[in-house]
């Protein structure tokens, strides 16, 4: 599995002490439950963490004739959850993919891991606009309006995440004040980045970089995520063999070949672990990539004054704002004979009540409960930042930036990895941009028409 999603993985499960379940493939139903009279919705994710078992348990006692099955990965012999090898997660969103596409398989998906252009052509997922609208008890103002925005399609929203990991860059504002470098984070590019990075090195010396850890493949993979429809349209076409792929496969060469971005493996392990929040910098990098995957560790980096935040860079220059993932989207089946159910546990799942447990794993979707959270941080971090006045206007910053925030495209995995394969041959030169560009676009083509 590449270290992206390695790394997201981690963020996920980063606090897990337990869970239960068995790794069967999704199914329809619980003979158990359905011999008692009560309604079985089957929820397929790759780990059960102690937040969906204690939301599971919590919704069937306020609704006893549902009853909620997970079906997910086991237990390790420690006790933790086992990570599934790169094989292994291949077969898992095989499985899941082929029962779903049958008109089997689970009520509600986790599409973390899944092709979600893809289910959405096949009309495998149910469109939860219209699931929402013909709800009158839900209330979409109490949540951030952007997490019912498709970043796939128009037509409709065809997965909610339950939590967010809000994507960011935190810069070295020592390091830009010696270089007098203002930064307009809304309109800046990754040309201006490379600028800044050399002017600072030929200050401050050869071993500072603007990135340190972050391996050719990963930046490919943040490239992707702001351009991916222009390389892979909504018609399940693909249009890799271009001149602006290859440009950027080149302009991501040139960073490496010039000595601006670092990518050893003793720096990159500063580097996950600063993704985590745990507040590492490595002291050699100008800028370091951070999702931020709590209320806490947002308040903390913003309330940092040796922290500046900024939105990611674009090619083009053209304003893209911030943005967010999530370890946890879901999904419902289409064909599934309990949509109905499975919305009340989707909703249930994002109700403040929820939102606001301690298990929650990821910056809550519910305003309310987000606000509590970044008080409670608030409160803690009093011991160590004692003007108040910026605590409070941190707090509103980050509601700010949470409304604002729009979801990162949900790259199919399968195309990632594609595209990773073949980029690295040109990365240590095995191939030319022009070779590795057509072999691409033929094998995410043949993918696409399987």
């Amino acid at each position: 599995m590449n270290k992206k999603w390695i790394l997201l993985l981690m963020i996920a499960i980063l606090s897990l002490t337990a869970c239960s379940s068995k790794n069967d493939a999704p199914a329809t139903g619980s003979p158990a439950a359905e011999a008692e009279g009560k309604k079985t919705v089957v929820v397929s994710v790759m780990y059960v963490t102690p937040f969906l078992e204690r939301a599971v348990q919590k919704f069937e006692e306020l609704y006893p004739d549902i009853h909620i099955e997970l079906k997910g990965n086991p237990l390790g012999s420690e006790g933790m959850i086992k990570m599934m090898t790169e094989m292994e997660t291949e077969k898992y969103v095989q499985s899941v993919l082929t029962e779903a596409m049958s008109g089997k398989g689970a009520d509600l998906i986790d599409m973390s891991n899944l092709p979600e252009d893809k289910l959405v052509d096949k009309q495998v997922l149910a469109n939860l606009d219209e699931l929402m609208e013909s709800d009158s008890s839900f209330d979409k103002k109490q949540y951030y309006q952007n997490i019912f925005q498709s970043p796939q399609t128009s037509e409709g929203l065809y997965s909610m995440p339950v939590t967010l990991m809000l994507d960011m860059i935190v810069g070295n504002p020592e390091l830009l004040k010696k270089g007098n470098v203002t930064i307009d984070e809304g309109t800046w590019t990754w040309d201006q980045l490379k600028d800044i990075t050399k002017k600072l090195r030929a200050q401050e010396g050869e071993d500072l970089y603007a990135f340190v850890g972050i391996p050719p493949e990963m930046l490919m993979t943040y490239f992707l995520e702001d351009n991916y429809r222009q390389f892979v349209l909504s018609n399940q076409q693909a249009d890799f063999d271009s001149d602006a792929f290859r440009a950027l496969m080149q302009n991501i060469k040139a960073m490496y070949d010039e000595g601006l971005i670092k990518a050893n493996e003793e720096s990159q392990e500063n580097e996950v672990r600063g993704s985590v929040g745990s507040g590492n910098r490595n002291k050699n990098s100008l800028f370091t990539y951070t999702l931020s995957n709590r209320a806490e560790t947002l308040l903390t980096t913003l309330a940092d004054s040796n922290s500046q935040m900024f939105q990611r860079p674009s090619i083009s220059g053209q304003p893209q704002g911030w943005s967010y993932k999530s370890s946890n989207r879901f999904g419902i089946n289409s064909k599934s004979n309990v949509q109905k159910e499975a919305w009340e546990f989707l909703k249930f799942m994002i109700s403040e009540e929820v939102q606001s447990s301690d298990y929650l794993m990821g910056i809550p979707v519910h305003k309310d409960a987000n606000k509590k959270k970044l008080q409670e941080a608030a409160q803690k971090l009093k011991a160590t930042i004692s003007d108040e006045k910026r605590l409070d206007e941190r707090i509103e910053y980050a509601g700010n930036i949470l409304e604002a925030a729009h979801p990162s495209f949900s790259i199919d995995k399968k195309i990632e990895s594609i595209v990773q394969e073949e980029f690295e041959s040109y990365m240590n030169g095995q191939k030319s941009a022009d070779e590795v560009s057509k072999l691409i676009q033929n094998r995410v083509m043949t993918y696409l028409n399987e």
